[in-house]
């Protein structure tokens, strides 16, 4: 299974910022790329996969402006699968000590949004932090984990058990929305040959 993740979500005043020189997407390196080669991490040698080094920057507003209201902004950086979980283990979300760990540690997600816009926290209407036990809480993740990691996918959803077939995040393509429909689309076409497909795409004029 992935890392658990970080996040950052803010609402931004935007005005003066213009979206059409900035990207719907960036990646951030906290510690440049090939990381910092005098830290190791529970043994291992710091690198661009290290704990919360790659940050990623999403600036939705650039492909679709009605995400916010007019003059507004909306971005979310996030540390993907890089966040761990024993940091946050057993503590009570209410605590101070939770707050404080979570500002503590955002304060990386907030450097990779200042490299794009330098006065955002000046901007800041809103922000919120979910942490790994926000991912445990509310999507039902062991250890707030993401889902499988690359090495752990099934490479098909096929099983030993007639007319069952798996379809999901731990069924090659892997996680995310966009390859766990691909998965079902695969386990849906496993029912089918490839003439009734064919026929299937021709009704919907595909």
């Amino acid at each position: 299974m992935t890392g658990s993740f970080l996040h950052l979500h803010v609402a931004i005043d935007a005005k003066g910022l213009d979206l059409s020189k900035m990207e719907a997407h960036y990646t951030v390196m906290d510690r440049g790329l090939g990381g910092d080669k005098s830290i190791a991490i529970d043994g291992v040698a710091d690198g661009p996969c290290g704990e919360l080094n790659m940050i990623a920057l999403s600036n939705p507003c650039v492909i679709d402006k009605t995400l916010a209201p007019e003059g507004y902004m909306v971005l979310h950086a996030y540390g993907a699968g890089n966040e761990p979980y024993h940091v946050w283990e057993g503590m009570e979300r209410n605590s101070p000590e939770y707050q404080e760990l979570k500002e503590e540690r955002s304060q990386v997600l907030w450097r990779a949004m200042e490299s794009i816009i330098p006065d955002i926290r000046e901007r800041v209407v809103l922000d919120m932090v979910g942490s790994p036990i926000t991912h445990e809480r509310f999507l039902r993740r062991p250890r707030g984990t993401y889902g499988a990691a690359t090495e752990d996918y099934l490479k098909d959803g096929s099983t030993p058990i007639s007319n069952f077939v798996l379809a999901g995040d731990g069924i090659f393509p892997g996680i995310g929305v966009p390859a766990v429909a691909i998965s079902g689309a695969s386990a849906a076409n496993a029912f089918v040959n490839p003439f009734q497909q064919w026929q299937c795409l021709d009704s919907l004029n595909l």
